[in-house]
């Protein structure tokens, strides 16, 4: 059995761990991994909110990316391949957050920038033959008109 004085300390140093409220400088970890939006949060393992990307206002600047694509997308083209750096092109159309205007790409509207006509068969072919993890004809099935910014802004008015 403990003797009352020892007991009395005990209690009071657990009442003062207890009342302790946790410093500014308390330990945590560096947030490092994305929040998942359906999952609880955990208290000392923060997560990051990754800022939302902004949709194009126009299409016509994420698809130049995909300019060196035009080697392998024209019509009659030599080029059994598309180059890598039209595989990181259409990756990064995606990535950068304008991925609406694939929607572009599959209705013929990137011909604006295309130097020649562009064989649909090899521009459907692209996701497969680059690797992406997306399909551009199961894209096809969801772009409306009305959907995607258009390929270029409309010019301002003439001033009076």
């Amino acid at each position: 059995m403990m003797a009352p004085s020892k007991m009395s300390f005990l209690v009071a140093l657990l009442i003062v761990f207890a009342a302790a409220t946790p410093s500014a400088t308390a330990f945590s970890f560096p947030a490092i991994l994305p929040c998942i939006p359906f999952l609880p949060r955990i208290p000392l393992f923060p997560c990051i909110e990754p800022t939302p990307l902004k949709e194009p206002t126009e299409c016509r600047t994420p698809l130049l990316k995909m300019l060196p694509c035009a080697g392998f997308l024209a019509i009659n083209s030599s080029v059994a391949v598309p180059p890598s750096t039209c595989c990181e092109g259409a990756n990064a159309v995606g990535m950068e957050g304008a991925a609406i205007c694939y929607c572009r790409v599959v209705d013929g509207e990137i011909q604006q920038i295309l130097p020649a006509p562009m064989n649909f068969t090899r521009m459907f072919a692209l996701t497969d033959d680059c690797g992406l993890h997306f399909r551009l004809d199961a894209l096809a099935e969801n772009c409306d008109g009305d959907g995607a910014p258009p390929m270029t802004l409309p010019s301002p008015p003439a001033g009076n």
